[in-house]
C-alpha cells in the first residue's frame, strides 16, 4: 500500500506535529484482519519524519495506531474487543499471536477507546478509599456511582487530594452538575466537597453509619 502523492505534510509519531522532511521511506509489513481462514498481512509503505524536535521518527497513520506498528488498529481492536470476554491465552490463539502479544495489545486499545468515547455526565459521585498495606496505607477512589466506575485515584486521603480531582479533571459547569455524593465520615471529605460542589447533598454511607450508632449503643449500654 502506497499514499496517494500530495502536498500535504505528514505527523510526526513522537510530538504530533506537521513535519515536511522527509527522512527515508520504509516498508513495514502490518498484520491485518485474516481473510477467510488466511492470515493478512499488508506491505505499507512509511516515511521516516527529519522531525526538528524529536529526530528521525516514523510518520504518524491513522489505520497504524502503534509508534512501532506491526498491526493495523482494525486488527488490534478486534483483539481488544476479545480480551473484554476472555482471557489472553484464548484470544491469542483465537488470533495467532502470543499471550504476552495479546497483553500488551489490550491496553492500547483501552486508551483509545477511553479517549474516544464520551463520558456520562456526574451527577451522584462516590469518595471512599482503599487501604494499600502499611507501606503506602490509604489511596483515594473518586467513583460515579450511576455507571459503577471509577473516575480518578489520589495518593493521600486529605482535603487537598480531593481538591485536585475537583480542579484539574472537572470544569465548573461539571461540578454544578452533581447532585448527590456518597462519603464516609472522614471530614477532608466533606469539606472538599462542600467547597467545590456547595449543591450537592452529601449522604454518609450506612456502614460507617451503622458502625457509629452501634458504638453509641454499646457505650450507653454500660
Amino acid at each position: 500500500m502506497r499514499r496517494k502523492t500530495g502536498t500535504k505534510k505528514r505527523i510526526c509519531s513522537g510530538c504530533g506535529k506537521h513535519v515536511g522532511t522527509i527522512h527515508e521511506v520504509v516498508q513495514r509489513e502490518i498484520r491485518d484482519l485474516p481473510w477467510s481462514e488466511y492470515k493478512a498481512t499488508v506491505i505499507v509503505e512509511l516515511c521516516r519524519l527529519r522531525c526538528p524536535e524529536c529526530g528521525p521518527r516514523i510518520e504518524k497513520v491513522a489505520q497504524l495506531p502503534s509508534k512501532a506498528p506491526s498491526f493495523s488498529k482494525r486488527f488490534e481492536d478486534a483483539v481488544g474487543e476479545a480480551c473484554e470476554g476472555a482471557a489472553a491465552v484464548h484470544v491469542a490463539k483465537r488470533f495467532g499471536i502470543s499471550a504476552s502479544t495479546a497483553r500488551a495489545i489490550d491496553p492500547r486499545y483501552l486508551e483509545r477507546w477511553t479517549a474516544s468515547r464520551r463520558r456520562p455526565a456526574l451527577k451522584q459521585m462516590g469518595v471512599d478509599e482503599l487501604y494499600l498495606g502499611k507501606s503506602r496505607k490509604f489511596i483515594m477512589v473518586v467513583s460515579n456511582l450511576e455507571t459503577g466506575e471509577p473516575l480518578w485515584f489520589g495518593l493521600r486521603r486529605k482535603k487537598e487530594t480531593l481538591d485536585e480531582f475537583f480542579e484539574k479533571e472537572l470544569k465548573s459547569s461539571q461540578r454544578r452538575r452533581i447532585e448527590a455524593a456518597c462519603v464516609d465520615m472522614w471530614p477532608a471529605f466533606t469539606s472538599s466537597i462542600q467547597q467545590w460542589a456547595p449543591q450537592c447533598a452529601i449522604v454518609y454511607d450506612k456502614f460507617h453509619v451503622m458502625q457509629h450508632a452501634n458504638k453509641a449503643i454499646g457505650d450507653a449500654s454500660w
